[in-house]
């Protein structure tokens, strides 16, 4: 019997959230102070840079973070001996459910 052989049971996708590195806050801020510039006039036009730098930092990031997302795979092996085993891999796999696999090394190889 192979102990490292078996059968894929699913196959994943997972998005991670991306990190913020504060270009997208600093981006956001600078564009959020702009717009508030063009709004109102005395404190009206004070306040409104200030809504507008804040928000627009928040929005900046939010959307520094969906661009950096990643996705990875974890795929679920069902092995001959009844146990069951989650690899996770960065790239889509070319095999599909139900194909016959073998866990090497942490990676689904076909059998």
């Amino acid at each position: 019997m192979c102990s490292n052989c078996g059968v894929i049971e699913s196959i994943t996708p997972v998005k991670e959230e991306g990190k913020g590195t504060a270009i997208g806050a600093v981006a956001g801020g600078l564009a959020g102070l702009v717009v508030g510039n063009q709004i109102g006039g005395g404190n009206g036009k004070t306040l409104a840079k200030i809504a507008g730098a804040a928000g627009g930092a928040l929005l900046g990031n939010k959307i520094e973070k969906k661009v950096r997302a990643t996705t990875h795979y974890d795929i679920k092996v069902r092995l001959d001996n009844g146990t069951e085993t989650t690899v996770s891999q960065a790239n889509e796999p070319t095999l599909a459910v139900g194909a016959a696999v073998q866990v090497v090394d942490g990676v689904v190889v076909a059998n």
